[in-house]
């Protein structure tokens, strides 16, 4: 059978080295509890890193859609405002046109009374022929 004296040695060695292997352990339970909750912390920080960054993109997204709606917007007025401008323009060129026109018309006239005044005041062509040679 079993030596009583024998059993006692090994009973008192393991009694002698559970202690350290329980300490060991324990050390490394609590080893892995510190990286496990270190772990956890870093996610939390990196989460919250990406979640401030994907709120600043986010506004920023839409900073640039307002900005993109503003410039359309601008753009179109300021389309508009040429367009108005532009026929503004032609509408008063087409007012100045037909006034010189009218004008012009009245001048044509003037001058037109005038030469046939003139034409109807001259002697025959033959006679002016021989004032100006002197016969």
């Amino acid at each position: 059978m079993v030596n009583e004296d024998e059993m006692m040695e090994l009973i008192d060695q393991v009694r002698f080295n559970l202690p350290d292997e329980i300490k060991q352990a324990n050390w490394t339970v609590s080893e892995q509890q510190r990286i496990i909750t270190e772990a956890h912390g870093e996610a939390a920080r990196i989460m919250s890193r990406a979640n401030e960054r994907a709120e600043e993109t986010a506004s920023e997204h839409e900073i640039l859609r307002r900005a993109e709606r503003h410039s359309a917007q601008v753009i179109k007025d300021a389309q508009a405002k040429s367009d108005q401008i532009i026929r503004e323009a032609e509408g008063y060129a087409m007012e100045q046109l037909k006034q010189l026109e009218a004008h012009l018309g009245r001048t044509l006239a003037t001058v037109r009374r005038g030469v046939e005044a003139l034409q109807t005041n001259q002697p025959p062509a033959e006679e002016n022929a021989d004032q100006a040679t002197g016969s």
